[in-house]
């Protein structure tokens, strides 16, 4: 086993089949699948179910993921730490997120930078997208992960982290999982949503437009707690990003189903801003962001894609 076989592994995690993960690597599937086969011999287990509509992780296949995702992000911090030597680097960071992918991110940076950079304080805001930006032109943060940057910063320097697709959230109900659903066969089921205005809002709006679908908003909110709450209770659909809700999803209390025809997704990106020097802290944070954001989409700890 080594940390190339354990990369290929995780791709094929992330996009669900040998084929997309064979692409993305620039590999002959042939090729890649010798290596799982040569990784599954070692181990002397199973880790992938193959089935028409790609692959299942085993239970093994499920806790090899885990432990991959922690030891190749492990491998790119002790690269990191050899480079910079015996220097310890310390300092203040604020990092604005936005709320629905506060609560996943910020838990993994603050046990790394605890892990690993110890004298760095790390601070973490969370807001609606608008307000992220506005912080990072305020210089309240040093960074922010943001959606649609080109068009909302068009000021500052961003580095595409990751792809992230919007579902059907409804509420979780016994029996196998349901595939793929229409944005047009929504169109009488009463939705919850946040206010206008609002990146998810205008992102769903804007589809539904495009592909002339008039949709069922019945209720709005600036909860995204509350979005929650009213579909576990069965009063409303909503159309979101997984990750607020990986908990509600493995639990059963909450299901999801992709969209399609037409599907709806948005880019992150972290962001800063050029005109300001960056602390060595604020660029062990710069580095570190890409790293752990690739561990956590590997270790299915964020609902996501990766680009390119």
């Amino acid at each position: 086993m080594h940390p190339k076989q354990l990369a290929q592994f995780l791709a094929i995690c992330q996009h669900g089949s040998m084929s997309s993960a064979a692409k993305s690597l620039n590999i002959a599937q042939p090729a890649l699948s010798k290596q799982i086969a040569q990784l599954e011999h070692e181990l002397q287990t199973s880790l992938f179910i193959r089935h028409s509509r790609g692959i299942t992780l085993t239970r093994a296949g499920s806790r090899l993921r885990e432990e991959a995702a922690e030891l190749i992000r492990r491998i790119e911090s002790l690269k990191t730490s050899v480079r910079q030597g015996d220097v310890e680097i310390s300092g203040d960071v604020t990092l604005a997120l936005i709320t629905s992918l506060a609560p996943a991110i910020a838990v993994e940076l603050y046990k790394r930078i605890e892990q690993d950079y110890p004298k760095i304080r790390l601070r973490i805001i969370d807001y609606r997208s608008d307000r992220a930006c506005t912080a990072l032109m305020n210089q309240e943060a040093d960074f922010a992960i943001v959606p649609n940057a080109a068009v909302d910063l068009p000021q500052a320097e961003s580095l595409p982290l990751f792809q992230e697709d919007f579902y059907l959230l409804s509420r979780g109900e016994p029996g196998p999982r349901q595939g793929s659903v229409s944005l047009g066969s929504l169109a009488d089921m009463p939705l919850v949503s946040t206010f206008h205005g609002h990146d998810l809002r205008r992102r769903i709006e804007e589809a539904a437009r495009n592909s002339g679908i008039s949709l069922n908003i019945k209720y709005e909110t600036s909860s995204i707690n509350v979005i929650g709450k009213m579909i576990e209770e069965g009063l409303a659909y909503s159309i979101l990003p997984a990750t607020f809700w990986l908990s509600q999803i493995a639990s059963g209390k909450i299901m999801i189903r992709p969209l399609i025809n037409p599907s709806i997704s948005r880019v992150h990106s972290l962001c800063w801003l050029p005109s300001l020097a960056l602390s060595p802290a604020a660029k062990v944070m710069r580095d570190l962001v890409p790293v752990e954001i690739q561990t956590m989409m590997a270790a299915g700890k964020l609902s996501a894609n990766p680009l390119g």
